[in-house]
């Protein structure tokens, strides 16, 4: 910690208070925000700036997140997240005695950052399996993140049924995703397959926004629908726990 470069540190708590924003934020705000005195931040914002890592409204004088951060987005290696998050996922799955997974959404695609398997003799093992949106409780809980329009978009071709417990209808489907934005979960109880279920919990920044999305998966044979509920509460810890893991410097 002594070999920390302080103004390195300040560019970055800087730049941590323009993206945790939901609003663009002009110099005077950031400086407060981040304990640091206004020339202070003026300087450091122009540098974020200089290197398209702030962009800087000309009316406003109002900061948010530059492209030039994309690029850095772009080279992260999952593989670093998977690290942090590892001994979380490992708790969770011995907690709940189920599989646990952790996705990331890259290009409208969720991708399997990490899992765990249960220890037990029956096990459900999804990473590798093609789930529809519509069945599965992250992509519900996926899609839920949408705007109006695109979920319109993705309800304008029908929905596949695979068991009698699929959402096909889309006004049941929208109730549904209403449902999860109100309480923060989502489920899967045979909607592809009857012989497993989820839930799935969000994983989100300062601002609230989605940065990943949780989920333990058992087999229906010895998981009831009122058992998920109770996965609530591990999930939700193990997401905190997560988001303090990707978030510390």
């Amino acid at each position: 910690m002594a070999d920390r470069v302080q103004a390195v540190d300040r560019a970055l708590d800087l730049l941590e208070e323009v993206a945790a924003s939901l609003e663009p934020l002009a110099t005077p705000e950031l400086a407060r925000r981040a304990g640091i005195n206004r020339a202070t931040a003026w300087r450091l914002l122009n540098s974020l700036e200089a290197s398209d890592l702030v962009e800087r409204d000309p009316a406003t004088g109002r900061y948010q997140v530059g492209y030039g951060a994309a690029r850095f987005a772009r080279a992260t290696d999952l593989g670093s997240l998977a690290r942090r998050c590892r001994p979380i996922l490992e708790e969770l799955a011995r907690e709940t005695d189920g599989s646990a997974y952790l996705l990331v959404d890259s290009a409208r695609n969720l991708l399997v950052v990490d899992e765990v398997k249960a220890s037990g003799p029956l096990q459900i093992d999804l990473a590798r399996v093609q789930v529809p949106l519509h069945c599965g409780s992250v992509g519900k809980m996926f899609v839920s993140t949408w705007t109006d329009s695109e979920v319109d978009e993705f309800l304008s071709s029908p929905l596949e049924r695979f068991t009698d417990a699929t959402i096909t209808e889309p006004i049941d489907f929208r109730r549904t995703l209403e449902e999860i934005r109100e309480t923060g979960a989502s489920f899967n109880y045979r909607d592809h397959h009857d012989d497993w279920c989820g839930v799935c919990v969000p994983v989100r920044d300062r601002a609230r926004r989605v940065q990943a999305y949780l989920n333990v998966t058992k087999p229906t044979v010895r998981t009831t629908r009122a058992d998920l509920d109770g996965l609530i509460a591990p999930m939700q810890r193990a997401a905190a726990a997560i988001e303090q893991a990707i978030t510390a410097r």
